[in-house]
C-alpha cells in the first residue's frame, strides 16, 4: 500500500527546531476528550439516505409499479342524482276533520319513510340487487332469477352444466346441494324460483354467483344512498347513491324514487278515505238524532195545538223583572241535565252493548255525542278513542303485506283489543260517572230554581227543550255533512304528496378514480419503506461510517481524515494535494497528543486487516522524515508485515533478527531512498514462533536505545484482532493511533480490543480515518484547493510513499 508524500528534501537539511530541542512542546499538555454529542444526527441520515439511495429508488420503483397494476383490479366509482318534490303547504298546519288531524307527513318523516324498508326492499327485489356474479355474460342466465325469501339459505354458489343435467354445488365444498336435468327448476330447496331454457345455458359450464338476504342487499343500498333536504313549502328532496356499475345505479335510485312515490301516495289515500269514512259515519249519525229531535217538536206541537199557551197565562204581580232570568236560567239547567242525561244514556248503551257484542266501542257513536267533544272531563276517553283509530290504521297498514296468520299481525290485532275492549271501555265508564255526580248538582240546583216557575205551564218548557234540541241536532249535522263533502272530494282528488323532478340518469365518467391516488400512494409509501428501510440498515450497520462513531461510541480522537485517490489526471493531482494536507494535519495532531519533551514513539494498529495502517504509519513516517525529524519506520506486523516492498529495502535481517539475537542493531537499521531522514527496520523472516518474540525485555530496551537516537519512532502492528502482537508493540511504544476505514472496520471489534488496552499501560492518542469520501458528514476536513502553496516554479507531483508516477493507493488488500 502507498500514499502521497511531500516534496523529496536534501539529506543535508538539518531538523526544523520543534524536532531539535522541543522548546515549543516543554509546557504544553493535550487536553482530555470531548464529551460525546447528543441528539439526532440529520447529516448521518442524510448519508444514510444518499449511501442507499439506490435501493430507495428501486422500492420506489416497484411501489409505483405495484400500484399501478393494483389499479387494473380496482372498479372505478360512479354517482347518481335524483331530485323529489316535497309538498309541504299543509303539513302540520292545514285543518283537519272535527275529530282527527289530516296533516303530511314533516321533512324527517319523508327521509324516513325513504330510507324505509317497506320502500327498500321492494327495489331490491325488482332490482335483483341480493344476487351478484361476476363474469358480466352469466347475466343472461339470471334473467328470470328470483327468490323466495322465506326458504332463502343465502351464499356463494357454483353452478355447473354438463351436457344435458346440472348441479348446484356451494362454492365452500364439491359437494352438490341440488342437481337435475336442463330445463328443471334450479335450487329449489334453496329458495331459488329459478328455471333457465337450454338455449340459455347453451355455452355456460360453470357459474359462479352469491345470494344474500333482501335485507341485507336493502342495508348495502341504504348505506351507499346520501339524502338531503331543502327548505320552503315545496323543498327538494335530493337522493345521492355511489357504486360500480353506473346503469344499474341509474335503475335503481329511480326504482327507488318510484316505490317512495307509489308508498306516499298509498299512505295519504289510506288516510284520506279513512277520513272520509269516519266523517261519513259521524254525518249518519247525526242525521238520524237531527230527524229524532224534529220529530218529537213535531209531535209535541200537534199534541198541544189546542191548549192554552204561555201567551194566555198572566204572570203575577211582582215577577215581571223577575221571571226571564228565572225562566233562562231555570231552562239553562234543565236543558243541561237533559242534555248530560240523554248523552249518559247514550253513553251508558253504547257501553253496554259493546260489552255484549264484545266487539269494542264503536268511536262514531261515541264521538257522535256532544258532551264527548265539548266537556274537559272527556279528554281521556277522546285520547283513547285515537289510540283505538291509531291502532285501526296500523292493524290496516300491516294488512296490505301480512297474512292474518301472520305474528306480527296477531300483535297488532292484540294491542287493538286491548284498547277496545278494556282501555276505552274503562275511561268511559269513568266519565259516565262524572256526568251522573254533574246530573245530581243540577238536579238540586233545579228543584231551588222550580220554586219560581210553578206557575210556568211546564209544556212552554218541554216545547222549548224540544225546539233547542231540534237546533243543536241541525247544526251539528249540517257541520259534519260540509265535512263529509270535503272529504269525498279530497278522496275524489288525491295526488301523491311528492314527486320525482329529476330522475337519474348513468353517468358517463366515473365521479371518483381512485387510480392517481393509488398510484400516489403505493409511491409515497414504498418511498417512506425505503427511507425507513436505509435509516434501519444504517442503524444496524456493525461498520464504521461516520466520525461521531469514533468520538462518541469508541471515544477516540480524530487526528485526521486521510481522504479517497482514486481520479487521474488534474483531479488525482488535486486528491494527492489533500492527502498530502491531510497528512501534515495527522503529523502536527499526534506530534501535540503525545508528552512532549521526549522522542515520539508511537504504534499504528487497526481492529481488523484491510483497514490501511500500513498505508498510515507509512506515509505519517515519510511526512515527519519531510518536516525534517529523524524517523525510524518499524515493521512490527512480523506475521504479514510488507513495508521493505513499498520502500525497496531488503526484508532481513529485521525485527525477528534483532530480537533473536541473529543480528546486530547496525544490521537491521535499512536506509530508504524515499527520504534521507527515513530509516525503516524491516519485519524480518516469517517465522511460526516470531509472535513470542515481541514479549521479551528486548523490544522495550530498542525502543528505549532508538528514542535518543531518533525524533520519531513508528512502528506498523498487526491488527488488534490478529493477536497479542499489537498490544505487545504498543505497551513498548507507550503510545497508539488506531486507524479506522470507513465501510470495512467491525465497530463492536475495535470497541472489544479499546476495552483491553483500556487494562495496558498504553495511551491511545486517538484514531485516524482511513478512506474518507469528503462528503456528507466528512465535508468539512477537506481543504481548499485554490488556497494549496505552491512554488514559483514548476514543482514534480507529490510522491506516494513506494511509488514514483501514479497517485492511487494500492496496497494488497491482506497487508493492509
Amino acid at each position: 500500500m502507498s500514499s502521497p508524500s511531500e516534496h523529496q528534501v536534501t539529506a543535508a537539511k538539518a531538523p526544523v527546531e520543534v524536532y531539535a530541542d522541543n522548546a515549543e512542546l516543554a509546557n504544553w499538555t493535550p487536553s482530555e476528550a470531548p464529551p460525546p454529542t447528543t441528539g439526532p444526527n440529520i447529516q448521518r441520515y442524510v448519508s444514510a439516505l444518499n449511501r442507499f439511495k439506490w435501493l430507495i429508488i428501486v422500492l420506489t420503483a416497484i411501489g409505483g409499479a405495484t400500484g399501478y397494476v393494483a389499479t387494473r383490479f380496482i372498479e372505478p366509482e360512479y354517482e347518481v342524482e335524483s331530485n323529489i318534490t316535497l309538498d309541504m303547504s299543509t303539513a302540520g298546519g292545514g285543518e283537519g276533520g272535527p275529530i282527527t288531524d289530516g296533516a303530511s307527513l314533516d321533512k324527517t318523516s319523508w327521509v324516513d319513510l325513504l330510507k324505509s324498508y317497506s320502500v327498500v326492499d321492494p327495489v331490491v327485489m325488482k332490482q335483483q340487487l341480493y344476487l351478484s356474479h361476476k363474469d358480466a355474460a352469466d347475466s343472461v342466465v339470471f334473467r328470470d332469477f328470483s327468490i323466495n325469501p322465506a326458504q332463502l339459505v343465502p351464499g356463494d354458489y357454483v353452478l355447473k352444466v354438463d351436457g344435458r343435467g346440472w348441479s348446484l354445488a356451494p362454492s365452500a365444498g364439491d359437494y352438490p346441494v341440488d342437481s337435475g336435468a336442463v330445463g328443471d327448476s334450479i335450487g329449489a330447496n334453496r329458495g331459488f324460483l329459478w328455471q333457465p331454457s337450454a338455449q340459455v345455458l347453451a355455452g355456460h359450464t360453470e357459474v359462479a354467483f352469491t345470494v344474500q338476504t333482501p335485507r341485507e342487499a336493502s342495508r348495502a343500498v341504504l348505506k351507499n344512498l346520501v339524502t338531503g333536504l331543502g327548505t320552503g313549502k315545496a323543498p327538494f328532496l335530493r337522493l345521492t347513491y355511489t357504486g360500480r356499475n353506473a346503469q344499474k345505479l341509474a335503475s335503481t335510485l329511480n326504482a327507488l324514487a318510484d316505490q317512495f312515490t307509489a308508498e306516499a301516495f298509498a299512505m295519504k289515500s289510506i288516510r284520506v278515505k279513512y277520513m272520509a269514512t269516519l266523517l261519513e259515519g259521524q254525518r249518519q249519525f247525526a242525521e238520524q238524532e237531527m230527524q229524532k229531535a224534529e220529530s218529537q217538536l213535531e209531535t209535541f206541537r200537534v199534541r198541544t195545538v189546542t191548549e192554552p199557551n204561555e201567551r194566555q197565562t198572566a204572570v203575577a204581580g211582582g215577577l215581571a223583572m223577575t221571571t226571564p232570568a228565572v225562566m233562562n236560567e231555570y231552562f239553562s239547567m234543565q236543558v243541561a241535565v237533559q242534555n248530560l242525561q240523554r248523552d249518559r244514556a247514550n253513553l251508558e248503551g253504547l257501553l253496554t252493548a259493546s260489552k255484549a257484542s264484545r266487539t269494542g266501542l264503536a268511536p262514531e257513536a261515541i264521538l257522535s255525542i256532544p258532551s264527548i267533544n265539548t266537556d274537559p272531563a272527556a279528554r281521556m276517553v277522546l285520547q283513547r278513542l285515537g289510540e283505538q283509530n291509531a291502532r285501526e290504521t296500523e292493524l290496516a297498514k300491516i294488512r296490505e303485506t301480512r297474512m292474518d296468520e301472520d305474528k306480527e299481525v296477531k300483535l297488532a290485532i292484540a294491542r287493538l283489543d286491548t284498547v277496545k275492549s278494556i282501555q276505552a271501555p274503562r275511561e268511559l265508564e269513568a266519565y259516565i260517572a262524572q256526568i251522573k255526580i254533574k246530573e245530581a248538582a243540577l238536579e238540586k240546583q233545579i228543584a231551588v230554581s222550580g220554586a219560581a216557575l210553578q206557575d210556568i205551564p211546564k209544556r212552554t218548557i218541554q216545547e222549548g227543550q224540544l225546539v233547542r234540541a231540534a237546533r243543536e241536532a241541525e247544526m251539528l249535522f249540517s257541520s259534519l255533512d260540509m265535512e263529509t263533502q270535503k272529504a269525498r272530494l279530497a278522496e275524489a282528488a288525491t295526488i301523491p304528496d311528492i314527486q320525482v323532478k329529476d330522475s337519474a340518469v348513468p353517468p358517463l365518467r366515473p365521479t371518483k378514480n381512485t387510480a392517481p391516488m393509488l398510484v400516489a400512494g403505493a409511491v409515497v409509501a414504498a418511498l417512506l419503506l425505503g427511507i425507513v428501510l436505509a435509516v434501519l440498515l444504517d442503524q444496524t450497520d456493525k461498520r464504521f461510517r461516520y466520525p461521531e462513531q469514533a468520538t462518541n461510541d469508541l471515544g477516540l480522537y480524530i487526528l485526521g481524515v486521510v481522504p479517497v485517490i482514486g481520479g487521474k489526471g488534474r483531479r488525482g493531482a488535486e486528491q494527492a494535494a489533500q492527502v498530502v494536507e491531510t497528512f501534515r494535519s495527522i503529523r502536527m495532531n499526534v506530534r501535540y497528543a503525545t508528552e512532549p519533551g521526549r522522542a515520539l514513539t508511537l504504534t499504528v494498529t487497526s481492529p481488523g486487516p484491510n483497514d490501511g495502517k500500513s498505508l498510515i504509519s507509512s506515509n505519517l513516517a515519510l511526512s515527519f522524515a519531510e518536516a525534517g525529524a529523524r524517523t525510524l519506520l518499524i515493521d512490527g506486523d512480523i506475521r504479514r508485515g510488507e513495508l521493505s516492498k513499498t520502500f525497496g529495502t531488503p526484508s532481513k535481517p529485521g525485527l525477528v533478527e534483532y530480537l533473536d539475537g541473529s543480528a546486530l542493531m547496525d544490521e537491521v537499521l535499512q536506509p530508504t531512498a524515499s527520504h534521507p531522514n527515513l530509516t525503516i527496520i524491516p519485519g524480518g523472516a516469517r517465522r511460526r514462533r516470531a509472535p513470542e518474540l515481541l514479549a521479551t525485555p528486548k523490544l522495550p530496551q530498542l525502543i528505549a536505545q532508538l528514542a535518543r537516537e531518533y525524533d520519531v519512532i513508528i512502528v506498523d502492528s498487526p491488527p488488534l484482532g490478529a493477536g497479542f502482537d499489537a498490544f505487545a508493540l504498543s505497551t513498548a511504544t507507550a503510545n497508539m493511533a488506531v486507524v479506522l476505514r470507513a465501510g470495512i472496520t467491525d465497530r463492536k471489534l475495535a470497541k472489544a480490543k479499546l476495552a483491553t488496552v483500556d487494562q495496558l499501560p498504553i495511551r491511545v492518542i486517538g484514531t485516524v480515518l482511513n478512506s474518507i469520501k469528503l462528503s456528507g458528514a466528512y465535508q468539512y476536513y477537506s481543504y481548499y484547493q485554490d488556497y494549496s502553496a505552491e512554488d514559483e516554479e514548476t514543482t514534480p507531483t507529490p510522491r506516494i510513499a513506494g511509488r514514483s508516477e501514479s497517485v492511487e493507493i494500492s496496497v494488497p488488500a491482506s497487508r493492509t
